[in-house]
């Protein structure tokens, strides 16, 4: 067998849009001598190879072109130009449950959709006791389809699809269906599969799952690909994309070019990332001063965008200031995906030495490190930047909090600087919680025989 399990070279894939129905009958009809459609180019000029046994992932913004991608591979689609190889058995799983029967049971859709695919039925009756415990459908499996939960179609497709002999198996954001505890099933599924060198190909807006499993990975942008190497290069380009201002606009030949910042020797109590370590941040408005870089990097001081559970992690950024200001103020905000503020902490909070004045011209540069005692998922992370007067700032200790308050004034708040994953570590630790965040204390538990129970 070829080491390669699939080389795509040049590939691309254009739509004919119509602005009426009977445009298309028309320009059939006249043999396509007029025209009366506009090209859309889903994507182009993508070429990349996966080995086999490799874990490969796709990833991009709604739209970039991925799925058209996965439809063209396993031949759903045509494509407009390019070539592709595919060496070996495939398996593709697009869509949960698109292809189930809804009047035939789970048995039944397994056993049909296996003889599809090309499976001998005495192959799917030896694996079908496997699907049935992995699955945890229980009488449900012998109950028709219509009678299911979309989780529960979830956990029968993958099920069938996971235990199914292959070379390569290509599944599209199918881990986002289903609880927590079939999901860490589906990954330790995968992870056998990847000893047994199935080749994987992944398309999924989880960056925690790329990070974690991934070999390579291909990011799409508007149908261009703009990086194909290691996950962890590849997420913080993902991430600069997403959180860029200017993604409307964005295209790599008319990118600005970023405002260049002086070499500064930083204090050896004061911790800054090297450049590499930091990302530009690009914005069209800003008022009194300017955000330019901001950081997420972990304890060694390295870029990242995926941290587990109890991890220390540094949050850093950076301002340019259009105008002379007295004390300045660096504020820190953590949200969830439910914007609920899991944190928020001001520089002057910290009781942090600065200058009572600061040039126009200056860079100003706030670095917080933060113990990441929250919950498993996904947060958004914000800077704000406010001035206080230097007498002010010398009472913190002796004002009520609404009258410092009183005295702040916002120069400028980016709520939606950058985003970050939290996963939870193997096996129960000191971080271990449920809930928004681990609150810090210890426990003790006293047993107390009673001889009259």
């Amino acid at each position: 067998m070829s080491d390669l399990s699939l080389k795509v070279d040049n590939l691309g894939k254009c739509f004919k849009i119509y602005t009426n129905p009977w445009h298309r009958a028309k320009e059939w009809l006249q043999f396509n001598k007029v025209c009366y459609h506009q090209p859309f180019w889903s994507f182009r000029n993508i070429s990349f190879e996966v080995k086999r046994g490799q874990f490969f992932g796709i990833i991009g913004q709604n739209g970039a072109g991925k799925s058209t991608l996965l439809k063209i591979i396993t031949g759903v689609l045509a494509a407009t130009e390019g070539t592709y190889q595919l060496n070996g058995k495939v398996l593709s799983l697009l869509e949960l449950g698109a292809d189930f029967n809804f009047a035939l049971t789970g048995r039944e859709n397994a056993v049909t959709r296996s003889k599809l695919l090309g499976f001998p039925p005495e192959y799917i009756q030896s694996r079908l006791p496997e699907i049935i415990e992995f699955s945890e459908l229980g009488e449900f499996f012998d109950r028709p389809v219509k009678l299911y939960s979309s989780g529960m179609k979830a956990r029968l497709a993958f099920s069938l699809f996971a235990f199914l002999e292959c070379d390569v198996l290509i599944l599209d954001e199918v881990l986002a269906v289903g609880d927590i505890f079939f999901q860490q099933k589906c990954y330790a599924r995968l992870e056998k599969l990847i000893e047994q060198q199935v080749t994987i190909i992944l398309v999924t807006h989880n960056l925690a799952t790329v990070q974690k499993f991934c070999d390579e990975v291909l990011l799409l942008h508007r149908g261009q690909q703009i990086f194909l190497d290691a996950p962890k290069e590849g997420l913080v380009k993902y991430h600069q994309l997403r959180t860029s201002r200017s993604t409307s606009t964005f295209s790599l030949a008319t990118q600005k070019k970023p405002i260049e910042t002086p070499e500064v020797e930083s204090s050896p109590d004061f911790f800054w990332p090297t450049d590499e370590n930091l990302m530009t941040f690009e914005s069209s408005t800003f008022n009194s001063a300017q955000l330019l870089r901001y950081g997420m990097c972990n304890e060694a001081g390295q870029i990242s965008t995926t941290f587990q559970q109890g991890e220390w992690v540094w949050f850093c950024c950076e301002f340019l200031l259009k105008e002379t200001i007295a004390v300045p103020l660096v504020s820190l905000n953590i949200t969830n995906k439910f914007n609920v503020v899991v944190h928020a902490k001001s520089s002057y909070q910290h009781q942090a030495e600065v200058p009572a004045l600061v040039e126009g011209g200056s860079l100003v540069r706030f670095s917080r490190q933060v113990k990441l005692s929250i919950s498993m998922g996904q947060y958004v992370l914000g800077f704000g930047l406010g001035v206080m007067d230097e007498s002010i700032y010398q009472m913190l200790n002796e004002l009520p909090q609404p009258e410092i308050q009183r005295h702040i004034r916002i120069l400028d708040v980016y709520n939606k600087v950058g985003t970050f994953f939290v996963t939870i570590p193997y096996g129960i630790t000191e971080n271990s919680h449920w809930g928004i965040c681990n609150l810090a204390g210890d426990c003790q538990v006293q047993v107390v025989e009673v001889s009259d129970f």
